[in-house]
């Protein structure tokens, strides 16, 4: 059996879903960066390996939904990424400083008082996608 035949109608349309645009907006987002850190009269910018080092630890989160409504900020030589809930008072901010080096924080606050939170620092992109489903998911 040839691996085309393996293949069936739903897989090829599949394939031709577009990455969704939202998605698409957090790259756009970390090019816009880059442009900017060009600039002549740039200082205190993200380089370019620190912006490659976000577009991959970005690009390895999972599912990719994950990505939706995650804001990118670039603060002097780190690129943020952040993700915030006000009904669930959930916050996650990724700190991308440079390569191999990940850090960052979660919250939850009831009433304003925080009730759960933690600065993590790894070298397993795979935590941030842990941390990740733990803001998506409901509150324990």
């Amino acid at each position: 059996m040839s691996t085309s035949s393996m293949m069936t109608e739903s897989s090829v349309e599949q394939l031709k879903v577009p990455f969704p645009s939202q998605i698409v907006r957090v790259f756009v987002e970390l090019e816009r960066i880059e442009a900017e850190s060009k600039k002549p009269n740039a200082r205190n910018q993200p380089s370019h390996e620190t912006v490659e080092w976000a577009m991959e630890v970005l690009l390895r989160v999972v599912p990719s939904t994950f990505l939706l409504g995650s804001e990118i900020n670039a603060f002097q030589s780190e690129i943020h990424v952040s993700w915030e809930n006000l009904e669930t008072g959930k916050t996650v901010v990724a700190f991308l400083q440079h390569p191999d080096m990940l850090k960052f924080y979660y919250e939850r606050t009831v009433n304003g008082e925080a009730v759960e939170h933690n600065l993590v620092s790894t070298d397993n992109v795979g935590d941030l996608s842990a941390r990740l489903e733990w803001f998506f998911g409901p509150v324990q």
